[in-house]
């Protein structure tokens, strides 16, 4: 019992600096204000969000093999959803959706890229932290939202309560 007390504590001590870390990666961008306060309120959002239960349930209830109750850490198997959603409503051209595939031993892994500064955005990056595993950027391909990723675009930020308005204008732009 002390093992898992303290296991999840430093579980939730990754977390929390990861957070902190992608807010400072937001920072050292350069966005102008707009984008950059937008940038920080949807990375808030949707940490927070990965942690809770209905969140988890809404976003992978319908995907087989998606036992979310068993997820080991809370960004864990959002990749698709919040990369998808934060391409969407940041409404911005500069920032790319990417795709690694299942080529990386684990993979598939979705992120994103602001293409003026060439950097590396993920929201689920610490999702492999834990286990001591680095993210190869490198293999990443730009990708564009599918019809399926839509949908789950969807359930996620509906769970999140937000108005999905603007992200399913930008969706369907830029569906395959």
């Amino acid at each position: 019992m002390w093992y898992n007390l303290g296991k999840m504590k430093k579980n939730a001590a990754i977390y929390e600096q990861a957070t902190k870390s992608l807010l400072k990666n937001l920072d050292e961008m350069h966005l102008d204000q707009r984008q950059r306060l937008r940038a920080k309120n949807l990375t808030l959002l949707f940490r927070d969000g990965f942690k809770l239960d209905y969140v988890k349930h809404a976003t992978f209830y319908l995907n087989i093999g998606y036992d979310y109750k068993k997820f080991p850490y809370d960004s864990y198997g959002f990749c698709r959803a919040s990369s998808f959603a934060f391409v969407a409503l940041m409404d911005n051209p500069d920032w790319q959706l990417m795709y690694i595939d299942d080529t990386w031993t684990y993979g598939p892994h979705y992120f994103v890229t602001h293409m003026p500064t060439k950097k590396t955005f993920d929201l689920t990056f610490d999702q492999y932290l834990y286990d001591g595993h680095s993210v190869p950027y490198y293999m990443g391909r730009p990708v564009k939202i599918d019809p399926d990723g839509k949908n789950v675009v969807v359930r996620f930020l509906n769970s999140l309560g937000v108005d999905f308005t603007v992200a399913a204008k930008n969706i369907d732009r830029g569906m395959l």
